[in-house]
């Protein structure tokens, strides 16, 4: 009877780890999109911040060169829009997200456009390179 009590009890506490492993939350890390290179711990996730722009009237921030897939996943574009509910026109803040996939070194570019282009002042160009490390 004790040995299926000790039994019993080793189950609970395997499914309390798993329980607790499956709701534990996400480590991310947030950058300035004019940071130029960042430090990961394994697991961490990047977010990159470019802060509040108006994705209404055509601002927008693209990579143009993806994350070695070895090193981090594909960026994911997270949005939340400030103006009030049936607003139009309100800026938005955004920021992309990367998972981490393994170790290693990976360059990230991005490029200012504004309603699908680059825009022809040199003063309205922007651009942002970080450099990603996931030790």
């Amino acid at each position: 009877m004790r040995d299926g009590m000790k039994l019993c009890a080793v189950g609970a506490m395997a499914v309390l780890g798993l329980c607790l492993t499956a709701c534990a939350a996400v480590v991310e890390k947030s950058v300035d999109y004019r940071t130029s290179s960042v430090s990961l711990a394994p697991g961490e996730a990047l977010v990159v911040d470019f802060g509040t722009i108006n994705p209404t009237v055509g601002d927008a921030w693209v990579i143009t060169r993806e994350p070695d897939p070895a090193v981090l996943g594909p960026g994911e574009e997270r949005s939340r829009y400030l103006g009030d509910e049936g607003e139009t026109g309100a800026p938005s803040e955004v920021a992309y997200r990367f998972p981490p996939v393994g170790q290693g070194t990976t360059v990230i570019q991005f490029e200012y456009q504004f309603r699908g282009q680059v825009p022809d002042d040199a003063e309205d160009q922007q651009r942002a390179e970080i450099t990603v490390t996931v030790k």
